[in-house]
């Protein structure tokens, strides 16, 4: 097993996370960190958490995950397969090229273009490689306690709470995940706050809020002028719970996790009541229902796929507990036993 690596900088201690870490959270940049330790591309960063960089203490700007860049010259032999970030990710390329992709679309990234995820949204970097290119990010956490499961900027952003609560809006309802900033106008925001992540001095964090306060403004400004206003759905709850259970799909590893509705609606930054009527209003169906079709539709796909695994083992691996409820939904579900699918 790999031990922890710790190279002293001039203002703190840089953490790249050891492999035990990674096995705790899985959406994590353990590409990128044994890139940096290969030689192969440089990095920048000030972080908190498993992502690699120059530590932020508690204190100091809170709720930022991560922000930084990376300068990768020449060929790569890494990238950031489908994977999730806790906060909203933007991304920019300062220079050279890159793919970029999440589950319903995929992109060539250019200079002056720009990424915006949102939280627990799967996407990637690279195809399956990145390509020679410096590009910027930030990680803003928006999670709030379970008291109050909405999203929510930390104080440092913006002036006041009607500010943020607007900004907030406006990343909420964005549905769009890549934007060009075609005449370069936000390029020295990225580039000023690239430079700021080495100062260390006693003003530098109180620049890189700043930076970052006027980064986030800017982007919102673009993604403002482009989203439509939704009558159904003006916050964007309904999109982010489409997107959480589209992740389901997406990954049986995934959705076979001891979900239950309390989590289901933390996942989505909204709660229970919502969840259950957003759900049946999108897919006819409670939380429990859909996460238990999603599950019976992986089960499905390995039963073709995997004749050797036995039945019983399916029914485990995809998230129920006993064989014999793992049978009866499956019947209600396909209308015959997974014997007889199997047999098929």
């Amino acid at each position: 097993m790999r031990t922890l690596d710790v190279q002293i900088c001039p203002c703190r201690i840089l953490y790249i996370p050891k492999m035990a870490d990674f096995n705790k959270h899985p959406d994590n940049c353990s590409p990128l960190t044994e890139a940096v330790e290969r030689g192969e591309v440089e990095l920048v960063a000030r972080s908190r958490g498993l992502y690699p960089g120059i530590r932020l203490r508690n204190d100091e700007l809170p709720g930022l995950c991560t922000v930084g860049y990376w300068d990768a010259v020449g060929r790569q032999s890494w990238g950031l397969p489908m994977h999730r970030n806790e906060g909203i990710e933007i991304c920019y390329v300062l220079s050279g090229e890159t793919k970029f992709g999440t589950d319903s679309e995929a992109h060539t990234l250019r200079a002056g273009d720009i990424t915006i995820t949102r939280p627990w949204q799967r996407h990637r970097l690279g195809d399956p490689c990145i390509r020679p290119c410096k590009l910027f990010w930030i990680i803003l956490d928006v999670t709030t306690t379970s008291e109050r499961p909405a999203w929510e900027f930390p104080n440092w952003i913006g002036p006041d709470a009607k500010s943020r609560r607007e900004l907030l809006r406006v990343f909420r309802k964005n549905q769009c995940c890549h934007i060009s900033d075609r005449d370069h106008e936000l390029q020295h925001f990225m580039q000023q706050s690239c430079d700021q992540l080495t100062d260390s001095s006693p003003l530098a964090l109180a620049k890189l809020a700043s930076l970052i306060n006027a980064l986030l403004l800017a982007v919102a400004d673009r993604l403002q002028a482009g989203i439509a206003e939704s009558k159904n759905d003006p916050q964007g709850f309904d999109q982010t719970i489409r997107q959480f259970f589209h992740g389901l799909e997406a990954s049986c590893e995934k959705s076979a996790e001891e979900w239950n509705v309390g989590e289901m609606a933390h996942a989505c930054r909204v709660g229970k009541s919502y969840l259950t009527a957003s759900c049946r209003q999108i897919f006819n169906a409670t939380p429990a229902e859909q996460l238990n079709r999603i599950r019976l539709n992986h089960a499905r796909d390995l039963l073709l796929n995997q004749p050797e695994t036995s039945i019983t083992d399916i029914a485990f691996t995809v998230g129920f507990n006993t064989s014999q409820y793992f049978a009866n939904r499956f019947k209600k579900q396909f209308g015959c036993t997974p014997v007889h699918y199997r047999q098929r």
